[in-house]
């Protein structure tokens, strides 16, 4: 049994690597150990369901076992997420919680969230930090990142760079 933690991913990081065609690198990355809890899941279907197609390729991946699905919330992370639902939305809540009391990492780019995980002393990263993760573990050339990063930015991503090789 690994003793790497489970990466909580909220709908938006999951967003920009289904818009931009690229959730290969996550299943890479992360495998099973990406877990996508029932609130973000239904958030994705929401987002389906509203015409945004290329979410599609994060159901299915969770349908066919290349990410992981996060069980139902025990009694102390639905206290937890009830709490944040004062300042944040289910999917981040649901992400935040669950990391918390299963020792994972949140990735979320969203800045509310990114402070509750602080204020909780929660692991997070997001979007550049997986993609630079990716490069520095050989899952990704760094062309490709910046690739990937730019199809990001071209679909709606507020990136803080520009190229992840200039963070190498």
């Amino acid at each position: 049994m690994s003793d790497d933690p489970d990466f909580f991913f909220d709908t938006v990081t999951l967003s920009d690597f289904a818009l931009a065609g690229r959730i290969e690198f996550l299943i890479d990355r992360c495998g099973r150990r990406a877990r996508i809890t029932p609130q973000v899941i239904e958030e994705i279907l929401e987002g389906i369901a509203a015409g945004y197609e290329a979410l599609r390729g994060v159901q299915v991946a969770l349908e066919e076992g290349e990410l992981g699905s996060a069980p139902s919330l025990s009694d102390v992370e639905r206290r937890t997420l009830v709490e944040l639902l004062r300042i944040l939305g289910p999917g981040e809540a649901s992400c935040i919680a669950c990391a918390k009391a299963r020792r994972g990492t949140v990735v979320t780019d969203d800045r509310a969230a990114r402070g509750c995980c602080a204020e909780r002393d929660v692991p997070f990263t997001g979007t550049i930090g997986i993609l630079t993760a990716c490069v520095r573990d050989g899952t990704l050339e760094p062309q490709e990142a910046d690739a990937a990063l730019q199809s990001m930015i071209d679909n709606g991503y507020f990136s803080p760079v520009r190229r992840i090789s200039d963070l190498l």
